[in-house]
């Protein structure tokens, strides 16, 4: 009997040590311990955010020049990937935040008209985000049958595009550029210029 009465009160026991809750102190001593944690793990987690995405975004845009570089020799034909107002036509304004459109410019004016072949479309760049080409490259580039980049006057084509997020420390940080060469080679590389997303 003792025995079994041993075995009672010590089951009582653990099942009492077991269960016990936490106190409002405890609770609101690791809530303030988490809460000053996330404060300062937030900035740099946003700024890690943006440099992946705006590295997302420089390398969606690379592969598809790319892209059109070799499908223009493939194909022997003009190919064009211009800034983009909708999944089958180029946009009036440069901007290539808004998207961009790889076709086959049969005519060569670097604008998609009916009857010409859409190889690729991609959407527009988050909100907020500055995507734009300098003069030669502000609204299309566009590759001749050799892989090399034309004017639509015959005339070299080569500048750069600049991604930039928005907030001033991201942008600093994480703007990429986009270069392309007279041979029609694109590059990507780190926009060291604090400057130049103003």
């Amino acid at each position: 009997m003792r025995s079994q009465r041993g075995i009672g009160m010590q089951w009582k026991t653990n099942r009492r040590s077991c269960c016990r809750g936490v106190t409002l102190i405890e609770f609101l001593a690791v809530m303030a311990v988490l809460a000053i944690l996330l404060g300062i793990s937030l900035p740099s987690m946003r700024l890690w955010i943006d440099g992946v995405r705006v590295g997302a975004l420089a390398r969606g845009l690379l592969t598809d020049l790319q892209l059109t570089r070799s499908e223009a020799i493939r194909q022997g034909e003009r190919v064009v990937l211009c800034a983009a107002s909708s999944p089958d036509a180029c946009a009036q304004q440069p901007g290539w935040h808004q998207g961009w459109l790889m076709f086959v410019d049969r005519n060569n004016n670097a604008r998609r008209d009916d009857g010409e072949t859409v190889l690729r479309y991609h959407g527009p760049a988050p909100s907020g985000w500055t995507v734009r080409g300098n003069r030669p490259v502000a609204g299309f580039v566009s590759y001749d049958q050799l892989g090399a980049t034309r004017l639509v006057s015959g005339a070299f084509q080569a500048g750069s595009i600049l991604l930039c997020p928005d907030g001033l420390s991201s942008r600093s940080l994480h703007a990429r550029r986009i270069v392309i060469s007279s041979a029609g080679r694109p590059r990507s590389e780190l926009a060291n210029d604090p400057q130049a997303c103003d």
